[in-house]
């Protein structure tokens, strides 16, 4: 599905680009852009917690629970490997913070 779905979108975007340059308003063409580039993020967002969510449930052997506590907020994330649970904290902190503050030595994991 996803293989599907990124040629269809980038296909999207790019027939919106050119549209928007043959009218030749720059500002227009970069809130439309911009809005495309979020779009595109949250739906790929959206297919890979959908996929962590298949390949999370499909091992039950083991399970990592791992947080880090950033200037009173705490991230948290979860998986089967314990480097996906991290690198699903450490993204989080960094839509939040700069990277300076989300590294990954800094979490702390759990093992179930």
């Amino acid at each position: 599905m996803l293989k599907k779905l990124l040629p269809i979108l980038a296909l999207s975007l790019i027939a919106t680009s050119q549209v928007n340059a043959a009218s030749g308003n720059t500002d227009q063409r970069i809130r439309e852009l911009e809005y495309q580039i979020r779009l595109l993020t949250q739906r790929v967002d959206s297919l890979e917690r959908e996929l962590d969510r298949e390949q999370d449930y499909s091992r039950h052997d083991r399970m990592y629970q791992c947080q880090l506590n950033i200037f009173g907020q705490q991230y948290k994330g979860r998986s089967s490997s314990r480097g996906k649970a991290i690198t699903k904290v450490v993204n989080q902190c960094s839509s939040d913070h700069d990277d300076m503050f989300c590294r990954p030595e800094a979490v702390s994991c759990n093992n179930y």
